[in-house]
This record gives C-alpha cells, structure tokens and sequence, in this order.
C-alpha cells in the first residue's frame, strides 16, 4: 500500500514515526490501515490512497486482454511470464491483472 505520511503537529509530544509504526505493528493483526490510522491520530497528515486499479478496460479489446491476463495468472503464471506471452511490458502486465483481480477473475491462492 502506498500512502503519504507527512509530519504535522503531534498530539502526544515524544511520538515519532517510527515509534507509531512499531507500536501498531506489534498489535496481534497489524494492517495497513491500521498503521495509517495510528499515525493519523498520532498527529500526522496521512493520505490514504485510492481504492481499486487506476486503470480499467474500457474497449472489448482490452477487456479480452484482461481475460487473457487473468486466465494466465490463474495458471500460475508471475507477472513477468505474462508480459513476455503478451508481450507486453511489465507495467502493463500489471494493470490488465489488477483490473481482473477488481472484475474478480482471477483466482486468490493461499
């Protein structure tokens, strides 16, 4: 998750960062959004970012490479795999994937 922390004024004086950060992530089930939310109450500005892929097809064509995409994943194959059978770059690799991942076609592995 990728998010900007920027310092503001501390509500508790003597908190830092990094002291926020390692107190919540010693918490049983630290999450993103919880470190977020420590640090914002600890007085820093955090802006959280934006839900779901920047990008989503929008043409039959692209919606059929996400398809392709995700039928490739669901094989198993790593992103790289994909942008080389694709041919297509890595970055893109990515936004057809994470756009079937928010159509839900691709299959979650544990």
């Amino acid at each position: 998750m990728n998010a900007t922390v920027e310092s503001g004024t501390a509500i508790r004086s003597g908190d830092v960062a990094t002291d926020v950060i390692s107190k919540e992530l010693a918490a049983p089930t630290p999450t993103a959004d919880g470190i977020l939310d420590a640090l914002g109450n600890a007085g820093f500005r955090v802006i959280h970012p934006e839900t779901g892929p920047a990008w989503m097809p929008v043409t039959s064509r692209s919606l059929a490479r996400v398809h392709q995409c995700a039928d490739l994943v669901n094989d198993g194959k790593t992103l790289q795999q994909v942008a080389e059978t694709m041919r297509v770059s890595p970055r893109q690799a990515e936004r057809y994937s994470a756009a079937a991942r928010e159509l839900g076609l691709t299959e979650r592995r544990r």
